[in-house]
């Protein structure tokens, strides 16, 4: 596929604005705190398969790069897509699907029980269940600033659900940390096996998507603005979609092809826009991009990108001619 057989571009080549401030509302920072004041439960958290990859971030303290994140902002493609965002880089396509996200993130995406009864709690007298009893509303603002110092009254029951609160608000569905926390999450939370069903991965997702397709007219008018959802996710899938970007912001922790591909890296991420311009302006054609991945292959070329039509995710297959599985 040829540049001019690509759909428009946000912006033409080499027209693209510069930011001095992405302000991701998905931080690690929050389980800093979080592992500061309740250990124990951070650690209990940490080993449930559930959220243990998205955590791996933060263990591995790899850094959140606002440049990177601006510059493929700048470099979407302006496609029909509903459930999919569409980048370029190097006159090359780069699709960031569900399929992309699961790989990354690991986070369940199939809504296997669409009535999981979530407003179907059970009061235990405990904070939570006061909190929701009496409809009163938390940030994770609130949480941060008073009750992780202050919970230690508290069952250790209802620290683990602050736990898993922090990740899922501070990371997973990340908003600025002074919204409100919806009532569902709560309630979620309640319930550890409801918890464990409920298709996060989906939620997360298309919170990312609808930031990322909102920041479009911000990026032309604005030197800063807020990317709301889990944006960590879209680093990471363009280190591994584009490993000279993978080794320009960090390390990688484990080769070839795995799955939940957000445990894979560390590092500063310490890059400038001359950084990231260089590299593309100097990119070999023999170099590697990979316009789709999954857990289980990275796939280097299209043969028919379909931009006109709108692919759900279905076991990982895409209605898509694609050749050349070059890595599994």
């Amino acid at each position: 596929m040829t540049v001019d057989q690509l759909p428009k571009c946000l912006f033409k080549e080499g027209t693209e604005t510069q930011v001095e401030k992405v302000n991701n509302t998905c931080r690690t920072s929050i389980l800093e705190e979080v592992e500061k004041y309740v250990e124990a439960e951070y650690k209990e958290v940490l080993a449930d398969p559930l959220f243990a990859q998205v955590m791996a971030i933060y263990e591995h303290k790899l850094q959140y790069s606002g440049r990177l994140i601006h510059t493929f902002a700048c470099k979407q493609l302006l496609t029909a897509k509903r459930h999919e965002l569409w980048f370029h880089y190097a006159r090359r396509p780069l699709r960031f699907a569900m399929q992309e996200f699961h790989a990354v993130t690991g986070l369940k995406y199939k809504d296997d029980e669409p009535d999981l009864g979530i407003d179907d709690w059970s009061y235990d007298k405990g904070f939570w269940g006061r909190l929701l009893r009496r409809e009163k509303k938390i940030s994770l603002q609130e949480i941060r600033k008073v009750h992780l110092k202050d919970c230690n009254t508290w069952s250790h029951l209802d620290r683990l659900r602050m736990v898993y609160l922090c990740v899922i608000v501070g990371l997973v569905m990340a908003k600025d940390e002074r919204v409100c926390i919806p009532h569902k999450y709560i309630k979620l939370v309640m319930d550890f096996e409801k918890m464990r069903k409920y298709p996060w991965g989906r939620d997360s997702f298309d919170l990312l998507v609808k930031s990322m397709i909102e920041a479009r007219g911000k990026v032309k008018k604005q030197n800063s603005y807020v990317v709301d959802g889990f944006s960590y996710a879209l680093q990471i899938w363009l280190m591994e979609a584009i490993p000279d970007i993978g080794s320009l912001l960090g390390q990688k922790l484990r080769e070839g092809v795995t799955s939940m591909r957000c445990r894979n890296w560390k590092g500063s991420a310490k890059v400038s826009y001359d950084d990231i311009i260089s590299m593309e302006s100097n990119f070999a054609s023999t170099g590697n991009v990979f316009p789709y991945i999954s857990s289980t292959g990275n796939c280097k070329i299209i043969v028919d990108a379909g931009f006109e039509r709108d692919d759900e995710m279905k076991d990982e297959r895409v209605d898509i001619t694609v050749i050349d599985i070059t890595e599994r």
